[in-house]
């Protein structure tokens, strides 16, 4: 009866154990995917609002220009965008290197399982 006993309570541990997990990998997902919309509204919306500011301003700067150097002006708004363009690639490349492997919490929590289970025998 004894056995019987611990092997229920190991089957309910068990069974506990692999719940809590896939509750931490569930969380994981779900903040994962709060900070892709989080960040893509952000994204969205900077675009939306920096296109209009810079449209706005080149269109400043060409006509303020136009009549004496047109042609410097609009290559001088053209190689603002592009500088403005290249650095922001730059930011979106290092942001996407830099992030948190996904489910790395969950996978960490695993690891630890699995060494105290492995240290147990």
């Amino acid at each position: 009866m004894a056995l019987g006993q611990a092997l229920s309570r190991l089957g309910a541990t068990s069974l506990q154990l692999v719940r809590q997990r896939l509750e931490l990998a569930s969380l994981d997902v779900e903040e994962e995917l709060l900070r892709l919309v989080a960040v893509l509204a952000g994204v969205l919306t900077a675009i939306l609002m920096l296109t209009l500011a810079l449209a706005a301003a080149a269109a400043g700067v060409v006509a303020y220009f136009w009549d004496s150097a047109r042609m410097a002006a609009l290559l001088g708004v053209t190689g603002a965008f592009t500088a403005a363009g290249l650095a922001l690639a730059w930011r979106v490349a290092r942001a996407l290197r830099d992030k948190p492997r996904f489910l790395a919490s969950t996978l960490a929590e695993l690891d630890k399982d699995r060494e105290q289970l492995g240290a147990r025998k």
